[in-house]
C-alpha cells in the first residue's frame, strides 16, 4: 500500500510526513494485529529514504530496519543503498563493511553509488576514489551520469585536480581493454566536467604533470566527449598535442 502517496510525498520533497503515516501503520499491524496495515517493501524503503536522505536521522533509520525484521519484510538493494549513504554521510566505515557483507554475492552498484553520493556530499574525497576503484575491481561500476557529476563536483569545488587527475589515471589501469571508450569511467568522470562548465585542460596537464597519461586509452574518451558536446576547437587542439606527444590516433 501506499505508492500514491509515497509518489506525492516524494514528489514535495516530504517523505519525513510519511514516515509518520509508516510507524503508525506498523503499531497498527503489530499490535493490533491487522495484516492488512502491514507496510510493503516499498513503503518501508520510502521510510528509509526519509531517515537516511532526508532527515539523515541514523536512529529513526535504524527503527525503521528494526520493524522491518518484526514484521518480515526483507530488505534488498535499494534498503542498503539508503543505509549505505547515511553510514557515509557520518563516516561509519564499520557500519559499511557489515553492508557490504550481507551483500555477498550480489551486485553492489546501488550500494556504492549511495556511497560514492554520501562521501562526496561530506567531502571525503579519498573515500570517493576508494569506492569508484573498488567497484572497478569488482565490476559494478555502471553508475548513472549523475553519479559521477557528483564525483566531479566535489573534487571541482575542493579544488583538488590533481585527486581527479590521479583517479582518472588509476581507473584506466584497472579498466579492461574492451571496454567501449563512451562507456568507459574516463569518458563519463571527462563528460561531467565538461558537463559542469569545467576544462579538460586542466586535468590533462595535471595528469602529464603525474606521468601518468594513460595514452590513447584516456584521450579517446575525452575527444568523445568533446565531441558529444561540439566542442570542435578543444578537440581539435587535443588531436594536435596528441600527435605532438608522439601518440598514434586511429579513431
Amino acid at each position: 500500500w501506499g505508492g500514491l502517496v509515497i509518489d506525492i510525498c516524494r514528489e514535495n520533497g516530504t517523505l519525513a510526513s510519511f514516515l509518520k503515516v509508516f510507524k503508525e501503520s506498523c503499531r497498527l499491524a503489530i499490535d493490533e494485529k491487522l495484516d492488512y496495515m502491514k507496510p510493503g517493501l516499498e513503503a518501508c524503503n520510502a521510510a528509509l529514504e526519509a531517515c537516511c536522505r532526508q532527515m539523515e536521522s541514523l536512529t529513526d533509520a535504524e527503527s525503521v530496519i528494526e520493524l522491518m525484521a518484526v514484521m518480515g519484510v526483507k530488505p534488498d538493494e535499494s534498503t542498503f543503498g539508503f543505509l549505505a549513504y547515511l553510514y557515509a554521510r557520518k563516516g561509519l566505515k564499520e557500519k559499511i563493511k557489515e553492508l557490504e557483507s550481507l551483500m555477498d554475492g550480489g551486485s553492489k552498484r546501488v550500494l556504492y553509488s549511495n556511497l560514492i553520493s554520501g562521501y562526496a556530499k561530506v567531502g571525503d574525497l579519498d573515500s570517493v576514489s576508494d569506492v569508484v576503484l573498488q567497484s572497478l575491481k569488482g565490476g559494478d561500476c555502471s553508475f548513472c551520469e549523475e553519479t559521477y557529476c557528483e564525483v566531479v563536483k566535489g573534487f571541482i569545488e575542493s579544488k583538488s585536480v590533481k585527486s581527479l587527475a590521479t583517479l582518472i589515471i588509476e581507473a584506466h589501469k584497472l579498466e579492461a581493454l574492451s571496454t567501449e571508450a563512451d562507456k568507459s569511467v574516463v569518458f563519463v568522470i571527462v563528460n561531467g566536467c565538461i558537463d559542469l562548465g569545467f576544462s579538460v585542460k586542466f586535468i590533462l596537464d595535471e595528469m602529464d604533470a603525474q606521468g601518468g597519461s594513460g595514452g590513447i586509452g584516456v584521450y579517446v574518451p575525452i575527444l568523445k566527449a568533446y565531441c558529444k558536446e561540439n566542442r570542435t576547437a578543444e578537440a581539435t587542439q587535443l588531436v594536435k598535442e596528441i600527435s605532438s606527444s608522439g601518440v598514434q590516433l586511429d579513431v
